[in-house]
């Protein structure tokens, strides 16, 4: 037969797994959520310099984790990780741009060219701007012209 000490020493260890190991659990998980979070901050940050050192607009002021990639290399474990972003050169466009980040530190940008897409209509002759726009006349400031080079899901 077991002894009392032998009984509580069960009861103990029972307990440590009923109740510390999921806590410890659900802590470990809270922490790498909000790492991840910070980790995204600091990508808006980098993005944001980015755009304000080559003169371009961040659009929607957010980034978006496009690729994580795991390896070992030099005998430890590296996650880099790519974030795409919408950028604008004159606010009548969209152009995705993305920095892939080594920890905190940018190790690869991808920027868009300086030049419009290649068969893009000029403005004038789209048939989405006003007419007003189309013969040389100013739009009211609450006027956007719109037009359609690409169709997106998103």
């Amino acid at each position: 037969m077991m002894n009392r000490a032998a009984r509580a020493q069960a009861r103990e260890n029972r307990d440590v797994l009923e109740v510390w190991l999921p806590l410890l659990g659900l802590m470990a998980l809270g922490a790498a959520w909000y790492h991840v979070l910070r980790l995204r901050e600091r990508a808006i940050l980098h993005a944001r310099q980015l755009c304000d050192r080559h003169g371009l607009q961040l659009l929607d002021d957010s980034v978006g984790l496009h690729r994580l990639h795991a390896r070992w290399r030099h005998g430890a474990l590296q996650v880099t990780r790519e974030y795409r972003f919408d950028t604008s050169l004159g606010g009548d466009d969209r152009r995705t741009a993305s920095i892939t980040l080594l920890g905190d530190r940018i190790v690869a940008t991808r920027l868009p060219s300086r030049e419009p897409p290649a068969g893009a209509a000029p403005v004038a002759t789209s048939p989405f701007v006003p007419a007003t726009l189309a013969r040389g006349g100013e739009l009211p400031d609450n006027v956007v012209p719109l037009d359609r080079r690409r169709r997106t899901l998103h």
